[in-house]
């Protein structure tokens, strides 16, 4: 895994609805929470955050610094607001460097995909896989080779990944990760109607022409 990411923080009093002047002014409100202890309110640069967001996501430790104190953390949940797209409050797991966590890590597909050189696509299912491992031993993502995905049935499982040293795959090893599918038949467009015809071009049936048109009712 690359360095620890380092995020600053600091303790915030305002809590509920008045975290919203917080936002105002550019901070983010986060919690900490560390087992058998009380949790703790923090506020953290919103840029700086997205920052650590983008990099680390839900799978790598973050060394959160507040107020001088470090926290070896993991970003547990992050609540997204789904109209801006903006980060809104995030909750910070401690974690002992000594002790195993569980993550969920992205899962790459690498090379060519024979499948797609053929006309065929690839489906990905489960784009992650959680594993157990010690902070420091967490990979930054894990990778799988494409060319086996070759005919529509071909698929990738997570028993396809190779084992890494430290790292026990937790997630069932018949969970499929890729497959590969035909393209779907191009629907043939229905036949169009035949053509409305008007009461009027109808003969009647003394062979005269019906006058088509009623009064309306008001």
């Amino acid at each position: 895994m690359s360095d620890t990411f380092e995020l600053l923080a600091e303790k915030r009093e305002i809590t509920g609805k008045k975290v919203r002047t917080l936002r105002n002014e550019g901070y983010i409100p986060a919690t900490v929470y560390e087992k058998g202890k009380e949790s703790i309110n923090v506020r953290v640069a919103y840029l700086p955050l997205v920052k650590a967001y983008g990099k680390v996501g839900q799978s790598q430790p973050v060394s959160l610094v507040v107020d001088g104190k470090k926290y070896l953390t993991m970003i547990k949940d992050a609540h997204i607001d789904p109209a801006r797209n903006t980060i809104m409050h995030v909750a910070f797991h401690a974690v002992n460097a000594k002790d195993p966590v569980e993550a969920e890590i992205e899962v790459i597909i690498v090379g060519n995909v024979p499948a797609e050189q053929a006309g065929n696509f690839i489906v990905r299912p489960n784009d992650h896989v959680m594993v157990k491992a010690l902070p420091a031993d967490l990979p930054d993502q894990l990778t799988v080779s494409a060319e086996s995905l070759k005919l529509p049935g071909d698929h990738l499982t997570v028993a396809d990944l190779d084992p890494i040293p430290k790292v026990e795959f937790i997630s069932e090893p018949e969970m499929t990760l890729a497959t590969v599918e035909e393209p779907r038949a191009v629907e043939e467009e229905p036949e169009e109607a035949d053509e409305a015809v008007d009461a009027a071009d109808v003969p009647s049936a003394n062979g005269g022409d019906e006058d088509a048109t009623e009064e309306k009712s008001e």
